[in-house]
């Protein structure tokens, strides 16, 4: 413990001397500090502090009766604790973090505040702990990186200390980044979508020169105008004015069906017989006529 007093305000500067006691008998500073050659302070090591006792000072000028100055102080009060050391973070569960610490005073007589922020804070965020050296934070992002710091003070239990200890060292949690989403190739992000374009259009073509498919889809909506033009210059013929080719319209009717052809081998005729093949309704409207074969014949030895 370090006693410390300012003695440039008098006169002239001179070695103040420093009584000390709990209770009588009185004890002299055994170890003064000094700034230049004029003591400052006094120095107490552990075997003369009692900090649970009340601590009488008297510090006088050698010589000079009435110059002294007589304080009664609480120690306990002016405790300062050191810094916690030894932080650790551990899991608790999948949204919780424990914090540990250690401290070389009795848990009981400190208490602690512990300052926490996430990577993404703009500021810390405080709690304070009365009587353990535990923290637990009950909800945190594995995707975002935690940093924590404690310092310690006296608990009212054991004094009225208002002054903290430094910041213990940080310690750091988490920042497990999310992968990032690998680009798609060229074939799933261009290709692809051109390609069923492609299809698209295609298909719309074919629909658009299949007549039979276009004219049951998009059938010609008759008004007057047009009405007036089937009569007048279609003479009422709705194929022509649909501009339905025959043959679809032949087969658009529910009792078409296509003639039928009967083909057959003959032998080669001459005269009117030949001359009637000639005449032949297959021959002349049947796509699937097939002309006779023509044999010759040699005669027989």
């Amino acid at each position: 413990m370090n006693c410390t007093w300012d003695n440039s305000s008098g006169p002239q500067s001179t070695n103040l001397t420093l009584y000390y006691w709990y209770r009588e008998p009185r004890k002299e500073c055994g170890q003064y500090i000094f700034t230049g050659s004029i003591t400052s302070g006094c120095w107490f090591g552990s075997e003369d502090i009692d900090i649970y006792k009340n601590f009488n000072l008297d510090l006088l000028a050698p010589g000079e009766a009435g110059r002294h100055s007589k304080q009664e102080i609480k120690l306990q009060d002016q405790v300062i604790p050191w810094a916690p050391d030894n932080l650790t973070v551990s899991n608790v569960s999948d949204s919780q973090l424990e914090l540990n610490w250690t401290n070389s005073y009795k848990a009981m007589c400190l208490e602690h505040l512990v300052q926490y922020k996430s990577d993404i804070d703009s500021g810390w965020t405080e709690q304070t702990v009365q009587q353990r050296q535990q923290f637990v934070l009950p909800s945190v992002d594995g995707h975002k990186l935690y940093t924590f710091r404690v310092r310690s003070r006296f608990s009212p239990y054991c004094g009225n200390a208002q002054q903290w200890s430094q910041w213990s060292h940080v310690v750091q949690w988490g920042g497990r980044r999310p992968r990032e989403q690998p680009s798609l190739p060229l074939l799933e992000t261009v290709l692809i979508p051109l390609g069923l374009l492609t299809g698209f259009i295609i298909l719309i073509t074919m629909l658009t020169r299949l007549e039979r498919v276009w004219v049951i889809l998009m059938p010609r909506i008759p008004n007057l105008k047009s009405l007036d033009d089937l009569v007048t210059t279609h003479q009422g013929n709705f194929s022509t004015w649909s501009g339905v080719s025959k043959g679809l319209a032949e087969s658009l009717q529910p009792d078409y069906s296509e003639r039928l052809c009967h083909v057959s081998e003959l032998p080669p005729k001459t005269g009117a017989q030949a001359e009637g093949c000639e005449v032949s309704p297959c021959s002349q409207h049947s796509p699937y006529w097939v002309p006779p074969p023509s044999y010759s014949l040699d005669p027989e030895p």
